[in-house]
């Protein structure tokens, strides 16, 4: 049975895990790998969310989307919480919205729009009208080129079934001021990843999104358990020699973000496959440096 908002809200909590939609050489989806994988993230995260940006959701027709969400929600089967990432024209987001309380997510996470010059006003109506869709708990996106003013997320907070935010933006200078104005409504969440959770959870947030949890779990399982326990040092060392060389290489260029994910899934064993255009495959040098950076980490053996 699905989570209500505010059990979702309670439930956002340790490694929110974002999946990679799998694809065969022909880039068809593949389904068996889809499954396989988001079994993988249900026995290793706190949540699990697919059609993300690892999820190459801005590659997948409707049906498409639909098909993954649908697919990951009954692949997880309950045991952790669903949130699927919708987004697009305010009609198209709806839909996707409405399908997914129609197969079962425990919520969603809506994308930033296309067009995020928008002013305030505009982007209220955007989110309220997302929200508006579907009686399911909603998250709210905030990326690296997309950021809500505070006088925004405020109007925002008040909005019965918005229970999240997922902070990908990074300026912790902006990141207080928006907790401080809206904290204590909704849950923030550490949305860079490793790298700065020890930062976001210092400042009192409960929990961190997770790409690598993918392929090398016990990282993150690692780093949760050190900062529970507020040991930061150690946690900030396992940021440092086992993340940091992986969110680096994310970041050599463009579209490696999603890139990087799926090609060491492929080499460790985990079904991931190839990208679709517009991503490109991954160059054999920076294959190769990957390959070195999983094998120093003990995730490839020496001939591998």
């Amino acid at each position: 049975m699905s989570k209500n908002p505010e059990e979702l809200k309670l439930a956002l909590r340790g490694i929110v895990g974002f999946g990679v939609t799998p694809f065969h050489d022909d880039l068809n989806i593949d389904e068996a790998a889809l499954r396989q994988n988001a079994d993988h993230l249900a026995e290793t995260c706190d949540v699990v969310t697919p059609l993300g940006n690892n999820g190459e959701i801005y590659s997948l027709t409707p049906a498409e989307r639909a098909m993954v969400g649908r697919t990951v929600v009954q692949a997880v089967a309950g045991r952790k919480p669903v949130v699927v990432g919708v987004g697009y024209a305010l009609p198209v987001a709806r839909e996707l919205a409405a399908a997914a309380e129609e197969y079962g997510a425990d919520g969603i996470l809506i994308l930033p729009p296309a067009f995020t010059p928008a002013n305030d006003d505009g982007l209220f109506e955007y989110y309220r009208g997302v929200a508006a869709a579907t009686r399911m708990a909603v998250v709210l996106f905030q990326s690296p080129s997309f950021n809500f003013s505070v006088p925004l997320l405020e109007r925002l907070a008040a909005i019965p079934n918005l229970v999240g935010l997922k902070d990908e933006h990074g300026d912790l200078r902006q990141f207080v001021r928006q907790f401080k104005a809206v904290g204590d409504r909704i849950e923030m969440l550490c949305g860079v990843g490793e790298i700065l959770a020890p930062s976001y959870l210092a400042l009192g947030v409960k929990g961190f999104t997770s790409g690598i949890v993918n392929f090398m779990p016990e990282t993150p399982r690692r780093l949760w358990t050190l900062l529970t326990e507020k040991r930061y040092a150690e946690a900030a060392r396992v940021v440092e020699q086992e993340a940091m060389p992986i969110f680096d290489l994310r970041k050599k260029r463009p579209g490696y973000t999603t890139l990087v994910i799926k090609e060491a899934m492929n080499l460790c064993g985990k079904r991931a496959g190839p990208v679709r255009p517009p991503l490109s495959p991954l160059p054999e040098a920076d294959r190769d440096e990957l390959r070195g950076i999983l094998r120093h980490l003990g995730l490839l053996k020496a001939n591998e």
